[in-house]
């Protein structure tokens, strides 16, 4: 999937969201409910405009992305999941461009339901592209995040490297006990 500088933050975004809500446990440990802070530093991935952020206005579209992107690699599944959040929230694309910066797409207003029309168009973007092996789930035990594989040779496993140096810690401590 070629993208745009634009659509690669959003589609971040929208798998941060996605864990945000989705995810039981979250690199080892369990998986604590979202505050406020933690949507606006979900926002932050793909604008620099974040306003005041209402928790619960956040938590259905996100839940409902986590459940899409997890049905993975059954694309079908996915689809029909992500089909009615793009109903749902009415998302109809508008060019739009910040202060000197070039024209994009968004694909909703302000607000939550923006967003989360945002979220779900590039998740359907990734969806309906040859790319959609890059969206992976953790591999790392007590770790329910999803994640999108940017390595060249597309061989990532872990969401991040604490998942990553947890589970070598424990193969390491396997074999030497």
């Amino acid at each position: 999937m070629e993208a745009t500088d634009h659509l690669k933050a959003s589609l971040v975004a929208a798998i941060a969201l996605a864990n945000t809500f989705g995810s039981a446990t979250r690199q080892g440990r369990p998986a604590v409910p979202p505050e406020a802070d933690d949507i606006r530093a979900v926002l932050r991935l793909t604008t620099n405009r974040v306003g005041e952020v209402d928790v619960a206005a956040y938590a259905s579209g996100g839940k409902q992305l986590y459940d899409a992107l997890s049905r993975l690699p059954d694309v079908d599944a996915a689809v029909d999941q992500v089909n009615d959040l793009l109903r749902d929230t009415k998302a109809a694309p508008q060019l739009v461009r910040d202060d000197g910066a070039p024209w994009h797409l968004h694909f909703g207003g302000p607000g939550a339901t923006g967003w989360i029309a945002e979220f779900a168009t590039a998740a359907a973007m990734l969806l309906g592209s040859d790319e959609v092996e890059r969206l992976r789930r953790c591999e790392a035990t007590r770790c329910d995040d999803l994640f999108l594989d940017a390595t060249r040779s597309r061989t990532q496993r872990f969401c991040s490297t604490a998942c990553q140096n947890r589970t070598k810690v424990a193969a390491h401590r396997a074999r030497t006990a």
